[in-house]
């Protein structure tokens, strides 16, 4: 099959986010697969249109990949989707859905990314016939919103990367991420929050080559698309605790998922691990794991381009 691949270029887009590297990832299980992948990057400018964080396309730097039997079009990112009715894209790839974006505490940011957000995803989603979430929780939420899109829909969790962690380590907490889009920036931890957990005796990393099972920390304060990490952390065995909404992503995924919990503030988090920490042992943790393991579900790229694929093929 031969993939037009579309995808968001430029206007601070930070090289190693995690829509760039689900990008990145996704084209490259495609050429594993054996498809032909054109990759078009969609470059933007701001704007003074809504919704505002979508910009303006440059449409003289555009290259509109021509047509040919047998190729198929995806629009990768909500950023994109203008192009929905220009390029005849068969898919669209909704990294975040804007119009149930949540920050608790920031209003003025909620309004920014939800006002004129509804009217930009209808217009791309009455264009295209296959979409693609990479969360259930958002997924569920957008066919809430427009109804005629259920049937037209798959839910496809960007993978880990393969990991076979470590020994548990029950110093180490996971915190992973970039920090060049604005959400990300106001949810990181403080001197003052990485203090704490040193003199409670834990130890903030990144998951780094070989990782160990550990603790998980999302200490993202918003909720809108899906946390990378959540999957390396699960992949991990980690034991997770999350200050953004990932109820439905564990239920769907890790059913069953023996040690995590939502937390109201990095405080929090920090008791919860320290607990857990003081009243099991490590044995006790991951027999915990070893008998819930069994039901989860958690892709590969391979499994993740094939879905895609296979998806696209039906249209």
């Amino acid at each position: 099959m031969h993939i037009r691949f579309y995808h968001v270029d430029g206007l601070g887009r930070d090289a190693d986010d995690g829509g760039a590297i689900f990008d990145r990832k996704t084209i490259a299980a495609f050429r594993q697969l054996g498809a032909v992948v054109d990759e078009l990057p969609v470059l933007r400018r701001r704007a003074l249109r809504l919704p505002t964080w979508a910009g303006r396309i440059e449409a003289s730097r555009l290259c509109i990949a021509q047509g040919e039997s047998g190729g198929r079009t995806i629009l990768s990112h909500e950023a994109t989707f203008d192009l929905a009715g220009v390029v005849n894209a068969d898919a669209l790839i909704v990294h975040n859905y804007f119009p149930r974006f949540r920050f608790p505490g920031r209003k003025g940011l909620e309004l920014y990314y939800r006002l004129g957000a509804l009217d930009h995803y209808r217009r791309a989603f009455d264009r295209t016939p296959s979409i693609f979430f990479l969360s259930y929780r958002e997924r569920d939420a957008a066919e809430e919103d427009f109804p005629s899109i259920r049937g037209r829909t798959t839910v496809i969790p960007p993978p880990p990367a393969p990991v076979i962690p470590s020994a548990r380590n029950m110093e180490i907490v996971h915190v992973s991420g970039s920090e060049g889009w604005l959400p990300k920036r106001l949810s990181r931890l403080t001197d003052d929050e990485i203090a704490r957990f040193g003199k409670a005796g834990f130890v903030i990393g990144d998951f780094g080559t070989h990782p160990a099972s550990a603790f998980g920390l999302i200490n993202d304060r918003f909720t809108v698309g899906f946390k990378l990490k959540l999957m390396q952390m699960i992949a991990c065995r980690d034991i997770i605790a999350s200050c953004a909404d990932i109820a439905d992503e564990m239920e769907r995924i890790a059913p069953g998922y023996p040690f995590w919990r939502q937390v109201a503030s990095v405080d929090e988090a920090l008791e919860y691990f320290r607990d857990i920490r003081d009243r099991l042992t490590v044995e006790e943790i991951d027999a915990a794991f070893d008998k819930a393991a069994p039901r989860w579900r958690v892709p590969s790229w391979n499994d993740h381009g094939e879905a895609i694929l296979h998806a696209l093929s039906a249209t």
